[in-house]
């Protein structure tokens, strides 16, 4: 990214229309149960029952193992991704690598569920990924969360000699809820004084847990992600509604100069358009360099249904290729 980026970074809108995948797997998920009708032990269930019809094909890599790492109140599962294409950088610890944050309200999703996304990520930037496996809501609460985010990042700056990378070539990225993890764990580097990733992914993050944009109410019911599902995963994260209103929490409010460059990619017919938007607006406030792309005629999560969407594909190559730049310059 030059400094032209920070200036031509398109504004999140929409189409007139969704895209026709888009619109069926938004007009399934309006038939199907909602998850404000059920416990998140029933959701999730009913979620790895049906699976995704859409989910992005398989790629194929040099290796994927799990690991066990060490944080500051047990042990969390990490995913780790090697593409074909890291041979000698691996060996002598110089390989890039991406730190990835999954999304699901903090209350659902896990690794698995996320295995062929992070598969296209590895395969598209040529980097390591890192794919953390984060303990949910309600038995972890978001600060928690974030704060086990953030030990998992400093693990592997301190450990990247056994993970085969170069900590100066690390970066950050998650979508949605793990989009929000990703804005934590990078803030959390400038607050305490720990050395930032050289880059950071924002796929359509939640930045605003008030949630009072204009696109909230906009989109609340029939485009995937509801007003009422995102009032339901608030209920399980969240100690108690007041605090939404944290100061911690309030990442747009937070002072984000010096803060890495960013890619964040949103959508037209999402509830979280108008946060993306403006925690992009915030950044290039702050003197950031930020590539922003909007895609118009697209729901929340379509990077989820790469496999059925085209513009999830792209997305994914988009992410691939920023990595590579970033990660390589």
């Amino acid at each position: 990214m030059t400094e032209e980026s920070i200036l031509t970074a398109a504004k999140a809108e929409r189409a007139e229309a969704l895209e026709a995948v888009a619109q069926k797997v938004a007009d399934s998920a309006a038939r199907l149960p909602q998850i404000e009708e059920g416990t998140p032990e029933q959701i999730r269930a009913f979620r790895k029952e049906r699976g995704n019809p859409f989910a992005p094909a398989a790629r194929s890599l040099r290796a994927v193992e799990d690991i066990m790492v060490p944080i500051g109140r047990g042990e969390v599962k990490v995913r780790h991704y090697i593409p074909d294409t890291i041979a000698d950088e691996a060996a002598t610890g110089s390989a890039p690598c991406c730190l990835f944050f999954h999304g699901g309200g903090y209350v659902l999703g896990d690794v698995d569920e996320y295995d062929t996304v992070t598969q296209h990520i590895a395969a598209n930037s040529g980097c390591h990924v890192l794919s953390v496996d984060y303990e949910l809501a309600p038995a972890n609460k978001i600060k928690q969360i974030h704060w086990d985010g953030f030990d998992v990042y400093r693990w592997v700056l301190a450990n990247h000699a056994s993970i085969g990378i170069d900590p100066e070539r690390l970066a950050v990225a998650g979508d949605s809820a793990g989009g929000n993890l990703t804005v934590a764990v990078t803030q959390a580097c400038k607050a305490h004084g720990i050395a930032a990733p050289k880059f950071q992914v924002l796929i359509y993050p939640s930045v605003d847990l008030g949630m009072g944009f204009a696109s909230v109410n906009e989109f609340a019911d029939g485009y995937f992600l509801t007003k009422a599902g995102m009032n339901w995963f608030r209920g399980h994260y969240l100690d108690s509604p007041q605090q939404a209103a944290d100061a911690d929490l309030a990442f747009l409010s937070h002072d984000l100069t010096d803060l890495p460059p960013a890619l964040v990619i949103t959508a037209g017919f999402d509830p979280l358009r108008d946060e993306g938007q403006a925690y992009v607006d915030r950044l290039v406030e702050s003197g950031v360099e930020v590539e922003h792309v909007c895609y118009p005629d697209q729901i929340h999560a379509f990077v989820s249904f790469a496999g059925g969407i085209k513009a999830g594909d792209d997305a994914l190559q988009r992410i691939g290729a920023a990595l590579k730049q970033a990660l390589n310059s």
